[in-house]
């Protein structure tokens, strides 16, 4: 049986874990930071470059590191705790139309959603949590033991792969830039679509979150102690393998810069696209130390407020993650309109992420306020959307 904490959870869909949502509504908030970011930064730098970046602006783009590995680990997570209500064979039949939809929702709406026209599509972590899910959809078939080890060994494993490079394959290129290269995806020559999210780590750390689910369906004492240990574990090993230039990231590893905390940011410095060992074992460590805080505290009552806030935005994720977009650019456009001769930049197709805006943007202090301003701005929405979710069983609302 599971056990679950029955502090703070909200009526309706009461097999919830009101931790992972907690946890998951604060890793939607820490995303939308970035987002605001990529809108609103007058920095015209790699945030996460250690040696050209600043402490502010490093650890701004540092910390919503944490929120695409920990999202994907608790889809996996998720879907083991599906797996203990519905069959095998249900199961596959809902993870696979559900990935379908999620691809398909990032090709059209989400890739609309960045520049308010039609350029590439953008392939981003909506598209490979599509492509995970309808992978898991076989991978839950065997014994979680066996789907847990599956995603351990792929993400400690295939950095093996990093010397392997799409352009020295010839027609097989674009396989390549799907599975483990991030890049250009090209048809005769020609580019159609913009590629950031590389399938087989991910489809790695899904797994290994579906394992987790074993973990989490544990009573609330032994999960907080496995997870806390765990999550230790992962930083200890990051900090060995970050010290003694060891094997897991192919970036220029860790160097001693002018300043201290050049130095720390160069610590720090791992590989996003594709996520290297480094990059993941920092991240999910974190993740890891989260939930089991999460999960002392909605055991021990406290913090009612703070747990129901973030609740509101862990119970309706995706439905978040597709508002936010289209409110901060729509945001982003109307300021621009009035302020800038230039604003036309906010409509051009895949602008944001391949170019910068010269002479647009505010300092750090603003883009915060305006990310706090467009997460309050949506929770009346969002808590909306949440209390329908929880009264109706429409098919539809699965999907959102």
């Amino acid at each position: 049986m599971i056990q679950q904490p029955s502090q703070g959870r909200s009526s309706g869909r009461s097999y919830r874990i009101e931790s992972l949502d907690v946890l998951r509504g604060l890793l939607m908030l820490i995303m939308a930071i970035d987002h605001t970011r990529d809108y609103f930064s007058n920095a015209a730098i790699d945030p996460a470059d250690p040696i050209h970046s600043w402490p502010a602006l490093f650890f701004t783009r540092w910390i919503t590191h944490i929120c695409a590995p920990g999202f994907i680990l608790l889809a996996g997570t998720s879907v083991y705790l599906q797996r203990q209500r519905k069959s095998a064979a249900t199961l596959t039949r809902a993870l696979i139309l559900r990935g379908l939809w999620l691809i398909a929702f990032e090709i059209i709406v989400v890739s609309f959603g960045w520049s308010f026209g039609f350029g590439l599509p953008i392939l981003q972590v909506i598209w490979v949590i599509g492509v995970s899910m309808i992978v898991l959809a076989g991978l839950q078939w065997l014994p979680v033991a066996a789907v847990g080890a599956f995603g351990a060994i792929v993400i400690f494993g295939h950095d093996l792969l990093d010397p392997v490079h799409a352009e020295n394959l010839g027609h097989w290129s674009n396989a390549w830039h799907l599975l483990h290269q991030r890049g250009v995806l090209t048809f005769h020559a020609h580019p159609v679509a913009v590629y950031g999210y590389p399938i087989i780590p991910w489809v790695g750390v899904m797994a290994l979150g579906y394992g987790f689910g074993s973990i989490v369906a544990k009573n609330p004492e032994a999960r907080q102690r496995i997870s806390l240990l765990t999550g230790i574990a992962s930083l200890g090993l990051f900090a060995l393998l970050r010290f003694t230039h060891g094997y897991g990231d192919p970036g220029p590893g860790f160097e001693h810069l002018g300043t201290p905390s050049h130095t720390v940011m160069s610590f720090l410095s791992v590989q996003k696209y594709p996520p290297s060992l480094h990059y993941l074992l920092a991240t999910l460590g974190v993740v890891l130390l989260l939930f089991a805080l999460f999960d002392k505290v909605v055991l021990a009552g406290r913090l009612d407020r703070f747990r129901a806030f973030l609740n509101v935005y862990g119970r309706v994720p995706f439905f978040f993650y597709i508002a936010h977009i289209f409110v901060i650019h729509a945001l982003a456009l109307v300021v621009a309109r009035v302020t800038n001769p230039n604003w036309r930049f906010w409509i051009t197709p895949d602008a944001v992420f391949t170019r910068h805006f010269d002479g647009w943007g505010y300092s750090l202090p603003v883009v915060y306020f305006i990310w706090m301003s467009v997460v309050l701005a949506l929770y009346p929405l969002c808590a909306w959307f949440s209390r329908l979710k929880d009264r109706k069983r429409s098919w539809w609302l699965a999907y959102l």
